[in-house]
């Protein structure tokens, strides 16, 4: 069976608070991306996961996702699977949770395992604080740790830029500087508001992320490609998830094909994508 497992973006992203069990409760708008790894799932003799275009560590979000469901279901066979990267690592793109919600929705349906949502995000939160969201895929806010989805009704078509440099940003160490120094909070409803009105306008100028500040802190060259973005006409440029991917938002797609060709020749990735 081939699946198809789609990136994310954040187009607001708000940090609660740390709670006494030292999770961090988060507040975000999350939505779909046309970019996506394609995910082969085959009965093996013994399970086996490999990765085309990225070296997986042993343990992995798939391999993770694996042990869950034998934890919790009766699985018959064994698996192979072959990952086909297009999502890059350490991107805020949710790359390694995609993988790990396509592997769980084709084991699921290959052993005859039927859940309702709400389980599935309980058990999938385990295994990853973005693969909830990535199980469901439709715009949602995302609360809780990542396990509380709430839809979203957004009619809104958007094009947008992305350009991840060739460094990452380490989540934990994020989450860490956050501690010492909580931001300011996100008005994310008013992100929702925006996205549920159309209003294109309002969106750019409420969206906004709570660990970009801090990103930037750890990578200030983050700066200069925001900076890139906006001179190539970017009306608004703002970071997905933890980073290093910035997203540019602007209504005229020739803009933003022209940007792409202008911003492919100082980085590696760039790539526009449909939200949604």
């Amino acid at each position: 069976m081939k699946v198809f497992a789609k990136a994310k973006v954040n187009l607001a992203l708000d940090v609660v608070e740390r709670d006494q069990k030292g999770y961090h409760i988060l507040d975000m708008i999350m939505a779909p991306i046309s970019l996506y790894d394609e995910v082969e799932v085959e009965i093996a003799k013994e399970d086996c996961v490999t990765c085309v275009g990225m070296e997986l560590p042993e343990v992995n979000t798939v391999t993770k996702t694996l042990k869950m469901l034998r934890d919790n279901f009766a699985i018959k066979n064994k698996y192979a699977i072959t990952i086909h990267k297009n999502i890059p690592e350490q991107a805020g793109l949710a790359g390694g949770s995609a993988d790990a919600a396509a592997v769980m929705r084709a084991v699921c349906e290959m052993e005859g395992i039927e859940m309702e949502d709400e389980q599935a995000f309980q058990l999938s939160k385990t295994v990853g604080a973005d693969v909830p969201f990535c199980f469901y895929s439709r715009w949602a806010r995302v609360q809780g740790i990542g396990e509380i989805i709430r839809p979203i009704s957004c009619n809104e078509t958007l094009d947008i830029l992305l350009v991840k440099p060739d460094y990452g940003i380490s989540t934990p160490k994020s989450f860490g500087i956050w501690d010492e120094n909580p931001s300011d909070h996100v008005n994310v409803q008013m992100v929702q508001e925006a996205l549920e009105n159309g209003d294109f306008d309002s969106l750019c100028q409420c969206m906004d992320n709570a660990l970009e500040p801090i990103a930037k802190q750890i990578e200030p060259d983050l700066i200069q490609v925001a900076k890139d973005m906006e001179e190539a006409g970017m009306n608004r440029v703002m970071m997905s998830g933890s980073g290093s991917t910035m997203m540019g938002f602007v209504k005229d797609k020739s803009v933003l094909e022209s940007a792409r060709e202008i911003l492919k020749k100082k980085y590696s990735f760039v790539e526009i994508v449909r939200v949604g």
